[in-house]
């Protein structure tokens, strides 16, 4: 008896492990290969396309896919747009992974920016402050920069805000660091695209 039932647990765990085989041979749950994140598909607000599409390859969970949505109010070419909005999703294999926002937005403090902009996705305790902008903060979740944009007349900042809803196995601090990238990407594109008249404090 106790050997058949040796024998039974054996063939359970052959079993087992040929199903795991053909599993990873097949590239079927969970041994499917990562999807590439290409430069020429991420989305255009999100700046620079190289430096943009290695930061997500390192905050992004490991998908078989990934696919992109740009979206854009439309742009004037010839002067300072005080209704520009974009917003980057990011998808992988059909879960929301993350979204890049930018806005023209005029707060009375920064500290307000901070807490209606940033402070809705994450724990004020979390936020850490970083040189970029008028005010910039981020977390292993989230990154946003209040941009200087225009004096013409009246004052204008842009809000950019990128958040990570879901995240790869990197460290909270790889992960603050590549949101930053992110971020200042966008910002820095959102500023020329909205034909801002004042520095943007972003150095990059």
């Amino acid at each position: 008896m106790k050997r058949a039932k040796v024998f039974s647990i054996t063939g359970v765990v052959l079993a087992l492990a040929l199903a795991a085989g053909l599993a990873y041979a097949l590239k079927l749950p969970p041994f499917e290969e990562r999807g590439e994140i290409k430069a020429e598909d991420v989305c255009a607000s999100l700046g620079n396309a190289s430096r943009a599409a290695t930061a997500l390859a390192d905050v992004l969970p490991e998908k078989s896919s990934y696919s992109f949505r740009d979206y854009a109010t439309d742009l004037r070419t010839d002067e300072l747009d005080n209704s520009y909005q974009t917003a980057c999703f990011v998808h992988g294999d059909g879960e929301q992974l993350l979204v890049a926002q930018a806005e023209m937005l005029e707060y009375d403090t920064t500290e307000s920016w901070q807490k209606e902009a940033v402070e809705q996705f994450v724990p004020a305790s979390s936020l850490l402050p970083f040189d970029a902008g008028d005010k910039a903060v981020a977390s292993d979740r989230v990154a946003g920069i209040y941009v200087p944009c225009a004096s013409r007349g009246v004052r204008r900042h842009l809000s950019v805000v990128v958040q990570l809803k879901k995240q790869s196995d990197a460290s909270a601090s790889e992960l603050r660091a590549r949101l930053i990238d992110l971020a200042e990407n966008a910002a820095v594109y959102a500023h020329t695209k909205a034909k801002c008249d004042m520095p943007s404090k972003v150095d990059r």
